[in-house]
Parts: structure tokens; C-alpha cells; sequence
């Protein structure tokens, strides 16, 4: 059995007092130095240790391989990247993990396990060397350190994920040497930009038996963040057979196919195979696949500009369905964030029947979008678009509340719209509505209602316009001493109207 040589417990950071057999190992390795003359007592034991060769390899004397790798050279030599085939020499070692890890390096390449010194002297050995770099040594780790059993697996987990193949050179492979292995390639950061450069100049053959590997994966590949990019290399050399049966891999699972809309890599691949589809036929799939996920696409940013590219590059009738199950759920879509910005891009860029329905039911439910933070935003694009019939119908979904919605944050701005967009007629029913209401004098005060009113003001005539006058005036008073009173005041002062 192996000696071993049981460490005590640290009193301090200092290497003396880590190691207690420290100064008698010293004593007996400047005895048996003085002996042999290896080196002048001027000489440190770095330095000293920069001299030894302990390569486990006769049959390669130049590799330059020197015990302790990082730390045992001089601090000229420390800089260098790399001292001989695989062994790798970094500057000062911090660490004993670190220390152990770049001393194994080449016994670790060459997947050989060998020891330095004899089990027996090899503790010591390390510990002094340890020493004189300034390392601290752990004390949980095994007295008999052996190159098997040393776990580097947390200094080196970048590798650790990526196949042994990939860490070679691929400048000299062609796509037949890969064989067998372009979906782990495609996953990989360098793999997938070898594979790009290999595709766009690819034979027919080469081409196919890229398509034969990646089309059963061709979904998980679309949602890597590196394996997309093959994809749309492939589906931009591929035949138009292949395209086939891309796209119909792609619809199989209508769910998959939504899954991969909202990943922001599959919607750049599925952008990227929209682009190349010629025929109805080809069209008329995917939408049908994928309208019944309207909502949740509509609902998501990156799902919203796969509709963005459908709405702007297909046809009305191949977007019609999507559009009715839009439509149908529209005051869900209208109340998100990034669903509101949908249903505008889909009121823009439909016709007929189908805008007709989406006109339909946002008006049917105007009222409570004009109180949301983000459907009030897709009622006044309605009013922006200045279509008369549509307008009409909006203000007298509307009608009968506009003092209430005058007070409310977001309703404010739709009343506002109502009044900045419509034509004189229509206007002025709304101002009369606001003037008959009993909470009309609280609009003056109220921190959104005194916008409605300037607003009226801005933009009625004659009687109205009076009208309104009369009001500001018998409530000039109190709004005189009233933060929000006084902006409406203020609005006369710039234009010089009011005399009191």
C-alpha cells in the first residue's frame, strides 16, 4: 500500500503553516541538493524546479513539458500560450484547482494516465511546489493525487458539453467526412458557420445528404440558437421537393409549429422558409396550420412578426381564416401589450369581408377597450383610418358616455380623438352631449377632463364654441385657484380670448 502523508488542520494562510512537515522536507531538499550540486544555493526553488523534466513521454524530449505547468517556469517563460504539443502554460496560478489543472494537461490529452513521482514522495512534492508558487492547497482533496481520479470538470465545462470530434479543426474536413454528424454540428457555435460556408458551395449530392441528416430534425434544429441558420441555409439551396418536405415537417404538429413562431431563432427560420414558398398550395398549408394559433402569436412579439410578414406578403384570401379567428377574439388580442400592435397591423393591411368583421367586432366592444391601457390605443386607430361609416358607427357605440370616459385615464384619449378626428357634425353632438351632463363643471377640474375640454375648445364653432365660453366663465373662480383649472385658463391666454 502507498504511504500517505494525512494533512493537518490550517492555522493560517501562510504555506509553513499549512504543511507540517514543511520545514523538514525543506531541510532534506537543500541536503540532498548540496549533495548532488543540482543547482547553485542562490538559486530558488522555482527556478530550481524550472530545470527538472518529468515528461511521461521519452519519445518526445523536446515537447518542453515542465513540472508544475503555469508556475514552475520563470516569469519570462510564464507568458508563453503554449510550450510544447498540448501542454498548456498560463501566468501565475492562483489556486491549487487551478495549478493541478494546467500541470494535467498533457497526460489529459493524450488520455494516458501516468504519474509524476512515486506515490510515496509525490504529496510532498506538490506541496512544496505549491508552496513557492503561493498556491493554497485544499485540504479536502486526497493525499495521493493520481491524474485518473482528478476531477477537472468544473475548470472546464465548455468543453466538457462539446463532442471530442468537434474540437478539431473542420477547415480540412469536406461534408462527407462529417457524415453522421451535421446535426451535432449544426448545435455547435463554430460547427454551424462551417456548415453554412460548406452548403452555399455544396454539390447536388453533398446538398442531399445534408437534407437526408437534418430534416427529421429540422423542428428542434429551427429552435437552436445556432442550428437556425443551417436551416435557412438548406431551405435556400434545397429543391423544391425538399422544400415539400420541410414545410409539411414543419405543420405536422400545429402545437410544434407555434412553438417554434414564438422562439425568437424559429421565427427567423419559419420567415426564412415563408420567403421561399411559391405556390398556393404550399401558402394555403401553413396558414391553415397556423390560424388556430392566432392568439398566441398575435399575443407575442416575435410570433407577431411572422404575422407581420403573412398580413404584408399573402394574399386576402389566403389570410382570411387567420383574420376571422383574429377577429373573433379580438378584444383578448386588443388588451396586450404586443396583441394591440397586432390587431392595428391587421386592420391595416386587410380588405373586404375580413375588415370588414374585424371593424365589427372591436366596435362592438369599443367601450371597455376605451378604458384599457392598450385597447383604448386600437380604438383610436380605428378613428385615425378616417373611414366616415366606420367612424359613425364607433361614436354611436360610444354615445351617452363620454363625460364618464372624459374622466378616465385612458378614455380621455379616445374622447379626445373622437373630437380631433371627426368631422364638424359629429363634433358638435359629442360637445352638446358633454355640455348637458351634469358632472360638466367637474370636467373643468378633473386631471383628464380639462384635456377634453381644451381639446373641445380647439375645435368647435360658433354656438358651441360659446358655449363653452359661458362655462369657463362662470366657473373662473374656483378654477383659478385650481391646478388642473388653471391649464384650461391657460389655453385662453394663448390665444388671447378671454377679457376678465
Amino acid at each position: 500500500m502507498e504511504s500517505t502523508v494525512p494533512f493537518l488542520s490550517p492555522v493560517s494562510q501562510s504555506p509553513e503553516n499549512h504543511f507540517s512537515f514543511y520545514h523538514n522536507f525543506e531541510l532534506f531538499y537543500m541536503e540532498n541538493i548540496a549533495q548532488n550540486n543540482y543547482f547553485d544555493q542562490t538559486q530558488t526553488l522555482e527556478s530550481a524546479f524550472s530545470g527538472l523534466n518529468v515528461s511521461g513521454y521519452p519519445d518526445l524530449p523536446d515537447s518542453g513539458y515542465q513540472f508544475g505547468g503555469g508556475f514552475a517556469r520563470a516569469g519570462q517563460d510564464r507568458n508563453n500560450n503554449v510550450i510544447g504539443e498540448g501542454t498548456k502554460v498560463g501566468p501565475d496560478v492562483e489556486s491549487w484547482g487551478a495549478f493541478m489543472y494546467s500541470s494535467y494537461q498533457l497526460g489529459s490529452s493524450r488520455n494516458t494516465e501516468f504519474s509524476i513521482l512515486p506515490s510515496s514522495n509525490q504529496t510532498r512534492l506538490l506541496s512544496a511546489a505549491a508552496s513557492a508558487a503561493g498556491c493554497t492547497m485544499p485540504f479536502g482533496l486526497n493525499n495521493n493525487i493520481n491524474r485518473s481520479s482528478f476531477n477537472t470538470s468544473k475548470l472546464c465545462n465548455n468543453n466538457q458539453t462539446r463532442p471530442h470530434w468537434l474540437h478539431e479543426p473542420l477547415n480540412c474536413l469536406s461534408l462527407g467526412d462529417l457524415r453522421g454528424r451535421l446535426v451535432a454540428l449544426a448545435k455547435d457555435q463554430y460547427g454551424c458557420k462551417f456548415l453554412q460556408k460548406s452548403v452555399e458551395k455544396a454539390s447536388k449530392e453533398e446538398i442531399d445528404m445534408v437534407f437526408m441528416e437534418v430534416i427529421d430534425h429540422v423542428c428542434e434544429l429551427m429552435l437552436n440558437s445556432f442550428a437556425n441558420f443551417v436551416v435557412q441555409k438548406v431551405v435556400d439551396v434545397c429543391s423544391e421537393e425538399q422544400k415539400n418536405q420541410i414545410l409539411l415537417m414543419v405543420i405536422k404538429n400545429r402545437f410544434r409549429l407555434v412553438e417554434i413562431c414564438l422562439s425568437l431563432h424559429g421565427a427567423r427560420a419559419v420567415q426564412k422558409l415563408l420567403e421561399k414558398l411559391t405556390t398556393q398550395q404550399q401558402i394555403s398549408l401553413f396558414m391553415s396550420a397556423l390560424s388556430p394559433g392566432a392568439v398566441a402569436l398575435a399575443k407575442d412579439l416575435n410570433g407577431h412578426r411572422v404575422i407581420q410578414y403573412c398580413l404584408k406578403n399573402f394574399s386576402d384570401e389566403d389570410n382570411k381564416y387567420f383574420l376571422t379567428v383574429v377577429a373573433n377574439n379580438c378584444y383578448q388580442i386588443a388588451i396586450d401589450k404586443c396583441g394591440c400592435c397586432a390587431l392595428k397591423h391587421c386592420l391595416d393591411h386587410s380588405n373586404g369581408e375580413a375588415r370588414a368583421h374585424l371593424f365589427q367586432e372591436i366596435i362592438a366592444n369599443a367601450l371597455n377597450l376605451a378604458e384599457d391601457q392598450y385597447g383604448n390605443y386600437v380604438v383610436q386607430h380605428i378613428l385615425e383610418l378616417k373611414e366616415t361609416q366606420t367612424t359613425e358607427s364607433l361614436l354611436r357605440q360610444l354615445q351617452g358616455n363620454y363625460a364618464s370616459l372624459s374622466c378616465n385615464r385612458y378614455g380621455s384619449n379616445v374622447v379626445e380623438r373622437c373630437l380631433l378626428e371627426s368631422e364638424e357634425p359629429l363634433t358638435t353632438r359629442i360637445i352638446v352631449e358633454l355640455l348637458r351632463s351634469p358632472i360638466v363643471s367637474t370636467l373643468l377640474l378633473d386631471p383628464f377632463g380639462n384635456y377634453v375640454i381644451q381639446s373641445a375648445l380647439s375645435v368647435s364653432k360658433g354656438f358651441v364654441f360659446d358655449a363653452l365660453l359661458n362655462l369657463v366663465q362662470d366657473h373662473y373662480p374656483i378654477m383659478r385657484s385650481h391646478s388642473y383649472g388653471k391649464w384650461v385658463l391657460a389655453w385662453f391666454s394663448r390665444r388671447k380670448q378671454l377679457h376678465m
